[in-house]
């Protein structure tokens, strides 16, 4: 009796389990392979040969382990990235692109650990002792590799020693004045002591004797400063007689610029303190608060106002730790420190974070504050270090809805929305 062969003319099942190699009622049978090597099945049904490779050039040093990773930005447009003992290389239509050479900060004993997302132009790349990296391509032959910036945390633990944080200034643009001109720059309001509102004193006040007025502060010599946030702080007793409409302004030189207008800020209780943030990236020589409404009929009160300066072109300043107890488990600020962000709870009950510029000694480092000015340069007892510390950063990334998370061992950091 002759031998029958069923035709089969359809892949798409794949490889089967042994399991269900005597299956032949199943209809999976008819579309499946007992062994698929060296092929790649078709979502239409049929195989194809699998690819081969291809030499198109010698790597930068061939006694070095290398890796190749892929860089899709579209359908047209696909690179292969050499990442080798510090630096990456680009490879794109058969050949080297250029002379294309991006320094990184991975050794070869890293590579195999890196693990990559990307995003159009743009790929993160993640290491449990590196920081995150982007690398960027912004045209064919341009390509760059920069540190991923955390802003505001994450963060470990809120500080529970008898450890303090001591900064040295309070972030802001003006000083603490003792009068309307000293110690440097120049206070002014259309009346009362303008001063008053940047003594860092909460029992004097600024009285306007009207319902409408402004209160300014003026830069020493050709200084100028980048504002981008304040807080006002109404009258500890009695009435609050609070502005209730203003304009904040800044001076050009020429002319006054508004930078931020309110109204109908009403319902301030005494000693009450509200914050207020802006987007500014130009330096001003002068700062004004242009009032004009008050909750009384009569008159106009300020106790207390912070203008924060810009933390990245502020001076860093130092914070000095009481002692070296809570601080990278009782060893104090290291060199690995600077870049570390740390928040600072103030006496007003809002927290403002920093960033570590320099570190001095294992008590005292050198920070560039972000949020808002401190109201007073009181000892800090509630604080909390980043996260990120060598060895301890994060270890893979992914995109999800569009938003960008990262994770490390039992921790998963996702991007911050609204």
């Amino acid at each position: 009796m002759p031998t029958l062969y069923p035709i089969q003319d359809t892949f798409v099942r794949g490889e089967i389990s042994p399991r269900l190699h005597a299956r032949a009622s199943l209809d999976l049978y008819r579309a499946a392979l007992s062994r698929c090597e060296n092929f790649l099945t078709l979502p239409h049904g049929g195989i194809r040969k699998r690819g081969g490779t291809y030499f198109c050039a010698e790597v930068k040093d061939s006694d070095k382990a290398t890796r190749l990773i892929p860089f899709i930005f579209s359908a047209d447009q696909a690179y292969a990235l050499e990442f080798g003992d510090l630096y990456i290389r680009v490879h794109a239509y058969g050949a080297r692109v250029g002379t294309v050479e991006v320094a990184t900060p991975y050794l070869e004993a890293d590579l195999f650990d890196l693990q990559f997302v990307q995003s159009a132009d743009q790929m993160w790349i993640t290491h449990k002792n590196h920081l995150p990296q982007v690398l960027t391509r912004t045209a064919h032959t341009t390509w760059t590799l920069a540190e991923f910036v955390f802003l505001d945390g994450p963060y470990d633990d809120i500080n529970t020693s008898a450890t303090t944080l001591t900064p040295a200034e309070t972030g802001a643009v003006h000083p603490q004045m003792t009068s309307d001109t000293l110690p440097t720059g120049t206070a002014a309001a259309t009346a009362g002591t303008a001063f008053h509102v940047f003594d860092r004193d909460n029992g004097t006040n600024l009285s306007f004797g009207a319902t409408t007025g402004d209160v300014s502060y003026n830069f020493a010599g050709a200084t100028t400063k980048v504002c981008d946030a304040y807080w006002i702080r109404a009258r500890a007793s009695g009435n609050p007689r609070a502005a209730v409409a203003w304009d904040f302004q800044g001076f050009d030189g020429t002319n006054w610029i508004s930078l931020d207008s309110r109204t109908a800020e009403t319902g301030w209780s005494r000693g009450e303190v509200r914050f207020y943030e802006f987007q500014n990236e130009t330096a001003y020589q002068s700062y004004r608060l242009n009032i004009s409404g008050s909750e009384d009929d009569s008159n106009l009160d300020i106790a207390e106002m912070g203008w924060h300066e810009d933390g990245d072109s502020q001076t860093p300043f130092d914070l000095t730790a009481s002692s070296i107890i809570g601080i990278n488990d009782g060893a104090g600020f290291q060199p690995s420190d600077v870049g570390r962000t740390i928040r600072l709870l103030g006496s007003d009950a809002l927290w403002r974070w920093a960033r570590i510029a320099s570190r001095s000694s294992a008590t005292v480092v050198k920070i560039r504050l972000y949020g808002h000015a401190l109201p007073n340069l009181s000892p800090i007892a509630r604080w909390r270090l980043g996260t990120f510390v060598p060895g301890k950063y994060v270890e893979s990334g992914s995109l999800y809805e569009e938003r960008l998370a990262f994770s490390r061992k039992f921790s998963v950091y996702a991007s911050a929305t609204g």
